[in-house]
């Protein structure tokens, strides 16, 4: 079997290498065996590695193993393309967010923090 990693693009590449060293520096500063990214205030989720594997972009997260084929090959020209549509540079742009709030929420006084959280979760009520 081929593999697809020769497929995806240099600068993709460079992406999901250059997420997993801002991620390993985040988890060296909170001193956590695996970052935590916020989506929310109040939701949390541990998010391990992205990395490339036979054409997908694998991550791991909550116990979980996720992935999101990206490299395809035409059944009439036998030719591979890599996938743009909410492809890696989409996934890797939603974690890079994540990774800035978790960065912004561990800097945070935790009287505040739990001022936003409350501010959520009674916006969720209300809604309700």
């Amino acid at each position: 079997m081929d593999n697809l990693n020769q497929y995806i693009k240099k600068s993709h590449l460079r992406m999901v290498e250059k997420f997993n060293q801002d991620l390993e520096a985040f988890r060296m500063e909170t001193e956590e065996p695996a970052a935590t990214l916020y989506e929310d205030a109040n939701i949390s989720f541990t998010l391990k590695d992205i990395r490339l594997e036979n054409g997908c972009l694998v991550y791991d997260y909550d116990g979980m193993t996720e992935s999101e084929r990206i490299v395809y090959q035409d059944a009439d020209s036998g030719e591979y393309y890599e996938d743009d549509i909410d492809g890696i540079s989409d996934w890797i742009k939603f974690w890079r967010k994540c990774l800035r709030r978790a960065k912004r929420y561990w800097s945070m006084d935790p009287d505040r923090l739990d001022k936003i959280q409350d501010g959520e979760i009674e916006d969720q009520d209300d809604e309700e």
